[in-house]
């Protein structure tokens, strides 16, 4: 009966299989064969391609490149496919941190941005809304309508509903109403908490009559807006006009929350 012979591809010594292995694991290295056209993975390969049935007919065959290729090939999708699943974790867990910030349309937006010359602006202006309004789509993560261009009759709405996050079919209409809410709400927040915030103005009897004709002001137009056709079609105008501007930046949001919906169902 024919004994397998094994080698040692490094020094080129040739011995049965249990020799072998232990000349593999002794602690100092062998010395390369001068002949050796081998590098040291490409050794360990080899060396280890012994143990396979396959590969050890392969290597009697004279089919050694055939091996080393193959572990190329194997270690190079393994590291891309490590990298990619790597990639594809960050990539979800910023997904995730984007969409946990991320406004839904059916909360207040969120307005921590705003700087203290900002507000004071707010209270001088008689384009509180439209002012306003730009100033929130300054923040990224308030940018949850989408409103394709001047012909569209609806547009759509990001909601967070519990743990549900998904777009929503909204009319023009609609969608322009619950803004102007969401912002008239708002204004009165900033106001009332201006003098609060304040100290110096506190005393201030003038200061404060401003802040109240200020907040007059701000209701008379939103109840404008409601009653009078002329304002609600101008109002309607100006703030989808802003909606369509800032759209590229809606549309991002969109595809990550998509994005993350596909990561969380698992498709």
């Amino acid at each position: 009966m024919n004994r397998k012979i094994y080698q040692c591809f490094r020094c080129g010594y040739e011995t049965k299989k249990s020799n072998i292995q232990n000349h593999f694991n002794r602690k100092k290295k062998c010395t390369r064969h001068k002949d050796c056209q081998y590098t040291d993975e490409q050794i360990k390969t080899l060396n280890e391609a012994q143990f396979n049935k396959d590969d050890y007919v392969k290597i009697q065959n004279g089919k050694i490149a055939e091996i080393i290729n193959n572990n190329t090939i194997e270690t190079q999708n393994n590291i891309t496919n490590n990298i990619t699943t790597q990639n594809n974790i960050q990539n979800q867990n910023i997904i995730n941190i984007h969409i946990n910030k991320l406004v839904g349309f059916n909360d207040d937006w969120v307005i921590d941005n705003l700087n203290e010359n900002q507000k004071s602006n707010l209270l001088v202006t008689k384009l509180m809304y439209t002012q306003l309004i730009k100033m929130i789509l300054e923040n990224e993560f308030n940018h949850n309508v989408i409103i394709e261009n001047e012909e569209s009759t609806h547009g759509l709405i990001f909601k967070k509903i519990n743990n549900e996050k998904k777009y929503e079919v909204i009319s023009i209409e609609t969608l322009i109403d619950e803004s102007m809410k969401k912002l008239h709400k708002q204004l009165t927040s900033i106001y009332d908490n201006f003098s609060i915030e304040n100290d110096n103005y506190l005393a201030d009897n003038s200061f404060q009559d401003h802040i109240s004709k200020q907040k007059d002001a701000a209701n008379e137009k939103i109840n404008n807006y409601i009653n009078d056709k002329n304002t609600h079609e101008q109002v309607l105008k100006i703030i989808k006009d802003i909606y369509i501007t800032n759209k590229d930046r809606a549309i991002n949001n969109q595809k990550l929350v998509l994005e993350h919906n596909k990561y969380e169902n698992g498709y």
